[in-house]
């Protein structure tokens, strides 16, 4: 039997997480303002199923169907006027199936969404872990203490490699061989990177 839709305020924004990653917001839309009172109260009353809203992933004028759900950590700091500096967590992914630009009464965007799995626990490829170690070789000859940057799992590698907010989406939307080959261009791209930047400190530059 396949999960039902749950009802999620939603606030597209440039932002794309992974689970247990962190990032601060600056509220200051009323829509978004009256979000996080509503999550505020939840916090402090210890509902946690209603601390959480859904971030669908905005990029290049486009909003996608997929994002991450977070949670309010806490609220760093309350300027005037009601705008608010707050910490978020995210705790999982989603797809949403329903998009209200206003909810009324809430003047904020909401939705029914299904939880996603990012499947960020699979095991690199061997071509991938190859590519993994000729990366860390040019890291090892920077000084840098290799044997802390696990390779294992997908997971693993996106803690210490470092992407932008939409090669994290691409993770996520992407399957099966097409994950694959974009995980693929990702490590061709890093090791290119490094490779050329060790010719220039060495006094080779390319053309």
């Amino acid at each position: 039997m396949g999960q039902s839709a749950f009802h999620l305020p939603l606030f597209p924004l440039g932002v794309f997480l992974f689970p247990g990653e962190k990032t601060g917001l600056h509220i200051f839309e009323p829509r978004y303002r009256q979000l996080v009172v509503e999550l505020e109260d939840a916090m402090a009353g210890g509902r946690t199923k209603d601390n959480l809203f859904g971030i669908p992933f905005h990029f290049e004028d486009v909003t996608a169907s997929t994002g991450t759900l977070v949670k309010l950590v806490d609220v760093k700091k309350v300027h005037p006027g009601g705008r608010k500096d707050i910490l978020i967590e995210c705790v999982g992914h989603f797809e949403t199936r329903s998009f209200t630009s206003v909810s009324s009464p809430k003047l904020y965007p909401s939705g029914q969404v299904l939880k996603r799995d990012i499947g960020l626990e699979a095991e690199l490829s061997p071509q991938h872990f190859a590519k993994v170690l000729k990366i860390k070789e040019i890291l090892s000859q920077r000084d840098v203490e290799v044997s802390e940057l696990p390779a294992d799992t997908i997971r693993d590698l996106t803690t210490w490699l470092g992407m932008p907010p939409a090669h994290k989406h691409n993770l996520l939307t992407k399957q099966g061989p097409d994950r694959s080959r974009f995980l693929d261009s990702v490590l061709r791209w890093t090791l290119l990177i490094l490779q050329q930047e060790s010719k220039v400190e060495r006094g080779f530059f390319p053309n």
